[in-house]
């Protein structure tokens, strides 16, 4: 995807999600909650929703990376918006393959969702456990995905089954909430000293602790900035 194209789907985001906003605050206030404004309304919440799904898709693109399966994802939040708005504007009593079609697509968007999210967040500097902790949540939202797709489409109506797929749920949260903490907690941080020099010609070297020369640069830039300076160069020293 092209940098205009990139552009172009973060906007449409922004759009849908301020669209979704303004009808939700003019129903709410001016509305008189029909049949026609809770569809629209609905369907504003469906826009904001499976947008927020694509965002992830974004950022791969803007990455330059794992194209595929950021195309995976605008494909499967398409879809799952376009199902899930025919079935709130059939009718009161929707064809059932169409409603168990939406849930199952919705479930893969889910899904694609996290893995591209979590995927989004990797380097090559990232330890042996956040790699396996990785592979293991893309196992964890793919067979939950499946488990859905089965309970929609067998109909199951066993409580255990059920248990067992919130525990799947309970347990698929963790994995995605420890990613980010492992991966600020085992990411090694290196001394990188660093000549900061600001508008005003004054020149300052200063070392930082960070797992990247661009997290270095940019944790150097923001300390200069909080101090009121604004920086025109900065030049990477050799260590000692």
């Amino acid at each position: 995807m092209t940098g205009r194209g990139k552009r172009a789907l973060l906007r449409a985001i922004v759009a849908s999600l301020t669209t979704t906003a303004l009808l939700a605050i003019g129903i709410l206030l001016f509305g008189h909650f029909g049949q026609t404004e809770s569809r629209i309304l609905t369907t504003t919440m469906l826009l904001a929703g499976f947008g927020l799904l694509a965002l992830p898709a974004g950022f791969l693109f803007d990455q330059g990376r794992l194209t595929g399966l950021a195309w995976v994802v605008l494909a499967l939040a398409s879809a799952g918006f376009a199902l899930s708005v025919a079935l709130v504007w059939t009718g009161d009593d929707p064809p059932e393959e169409l409603a168990k079609t939406a849930a199952t697509i919705a479930a893969l968007a889910v899904a694609s969702t996290q893995v591209a999210a979590l995927a989004a967040r990797r380097t090559n500097r990232d330890p042996e456990s956040v790699r396996l902790l990785f592979l293991a949540s893309t196992a964890l939202a793919l067979v939950l995905a499946s488990l859905v797709g089965l309970a929609v489409w067998a109909e199951i109506g066993s409580s255990g089954f059920y248990r067992a797929l919130g525990a799947v749920v309970v347990l698929d949260v963790l994995l995605v909430a420890l990613h980010p903490i492992l991966l600020r907690a085992r990411r090694r941080q290196v001394p990188q000293p660093l000549r900061i020099v600001d508008t005003s010609g004054r020149t300052t070297e200063v070392t930082v602790e960070a797992d990247s020369l661009a997290h270095a640069a940019e944790k150097a830039i923001r300390t200069a900035e909080r101090q009121g300076r604004h920086v025109r160069s900065l030049e990477v020293l050799e260590r000692r």
